[in-house]
């Protein structure tokens, strides 16, 4: 699986649209701790956790990249914006740390609904038009 970082990177430097992408990695991540959260009792202890591994670095990727970006001196975003998506990746960072050292499927909701939302923010999107339940 290729780091959300190096794709967010590569396709900025090609000039895609951010939003779009942004969009794309938040739903994947959303998606990849959903599938760990539904097949939790299905799977055995090393398939869970091997999935489980992936989704969150997956996810801490994607905060990551959002984090780097948001500390870029000629990030055009307001100050305020910045610094709450700063403060919103140190929460999901230290999320994802705490369910990998206890793992425990109800974690995961956080996340996953942070993922969702803003996602459908940066798509303009009510949040009754969210791609999967959050509940």
């Amino acid at each position: 699986m290729r780091n959300p970082y190096e794709v967010y990177r590569e396709a900025g430097k090609q000039g895609s649209a951010t939003r779009n992408l942004e969009v794309t990695v938040l739903v994947k991540g959303a998606r990849l701790l959903r599938e760990c959260q539904k097949n939790w009792n299905r799977l055995d202890n090393k398939d869970r956790l091997s999935r489980l591994n992936e989704a969150c670095t997956y996810n801490q990727g994607i905060w990551a990249a959002f984090q780097a970006e948001a500390m870029k001196e000629d990030n055009p975003l307001p100050a305020e914006l910045k610094r709450n998506i700063l403060l919103l990746s140190v929460f999901i960072d230290k999320r994802l740390a705490s369910v990998l050292a206890d793992p425990n499927p109800e974690k995961l909701a956080q996340v996953i609904k942070i993922n969702l939302h803003i996602a459908a923010g940066l798509r303009g999107s009510p949040e009754g038009e969210l791609p999967f339940d959050v509940e």
